[in-house]
């Protein structure tokens, strides 16, 4: 079976949304955070935390506002009702926030795709009109703080040995989950990350260019070509990897 896996931030959304919450209503210090944070210098969780002190008073409405502005790719409603018809069990997988995810993809009108993330419960101040931002971790792994939502975990936790996993994405958070899927697909950041680690991708700009790529493959399996709908030995050895403690 064919399992679909995608990012969120700036994968179907049109920017990375979390970013650009944070720096909005956190001010200029979330930028210097998140920058350290991919230098290396905080966990994931300790961005987060840092992130949401800094965007101590915000405003109800003004949040709702900002939220309510933010797009998707055109293409990603296609994609999506593409995998519906070929019942392709597809997730989304994102070291981003919940209340923003959720709003977004309600606010298109996708209600029915599975998504894991991480969780930020919004906190009214005594004046009921500012706002806390209170941050939680159900899926942390405690070998890697690389993410705050381990994305790798939750693709292994829903695959078989036989399933072919595909990965879709374009930055930071998405450099652990490639190693373990099968077809990767991949732009911007991930793209130069995949070159650079000899990680086979199909490089796309829309969801119609991954639409295209998967009906290709599909009906190649289909006529039985070699069509690239297979394991990718070197996935499986990582999959084996961490199995196996190594």
């Amino acid at each position: 079976m064919i399992k679909i896996f995608i990012d969120f931030d700036g994968t179907i959304t049109t920017q990375d949304v979390g970013d650009a919450m944070f720096i909005s209503f956190g001010g200029d210090i979330c930028n210097k955070y998140i920058q350290e944070y991919r230098a290396g210098n905080l966990t994931a969780v300790d961005c987060f935390n840092l992130e949401c002190h800094a965007c101590k008073g915000t405003l109800q409405a003004d949040l709702d506002i900002f939220l309510d502005r933010q797009t998707i790719n055109s293409t990603f409603t296609d994609f999506h009702r593409f995998c519906k018809e070929q019942e392709i069990p597809h997730f989304i997988l994102s070291d981003g926030m919940d209340y923003y995810i959720k709003r977004i993809l309600e606010n298109n009108g996708i209600t029915d795709i599975p998504f894991f993330t991480n969780h930020l419960e919004i906190v009214p101040l005594e004046n009921e009109i500012e706002i806390l931002f209170k941050p939680s971790f159900p899926f942390l792994d405690e070998n890697c703080n690389r993410c705050a939502c381990c994305k790798r975990n939750h693709m292994l936790a829903r695959t078989a040995d036989d399933d072919i996993i595909v990965y879709i994405g374009e930055g930071y958070s998405d450099r652990c989950p490639v190693r373990y899927a099968d077809i990767v697909f991949a732009k911007d950041e991930l793209l130069t990350y995949c070159q650079q680690e000899n990680i086979s991708f199909f490089e796309y700009r829309t969801f119609s260019d991954i639409k295209s790529r998967m009906q290709m493959l599909l009906s190649h399996k289909q006529s039985k070509k070699n069509n690239g709908l297979h394991k990718r030995r070197q996935a499986q050895l990582a999959t084996r990897d961490v199995y196996l403690g190594g």
